[in-house]
């Protein structure tokens, strides 16, 4: 399994939402940059996906 980010459909002009729903912290954002997913940290649980109003997290199983 795979967190896909997908920069065109990431606004970057904001502070990432779904960087504080991660319960592990998998994610992180620099500035306001499109966020980086730690893999090692990931543990699928689909929640930053769920939560990006624009759609630009994708899980790939």
């Amino acid at each position: 399994m795979s967190v896909i980010i997908n920069e065109s459909r990431c606004p970057q002009n904001h502070p990432c939402p779904s960087v504080r729903v991660c319960p592990v912290g998998a994610l992180k954002q620099s500035g306001f940059k499109a966020p980086e997913v730690d893999m090692d940290k990931c543990i699928n649980c689909k929640k930053c996906a769920a939560f990006c109003p624009m759609g630009a997290i994708r899980v790939n199983n």
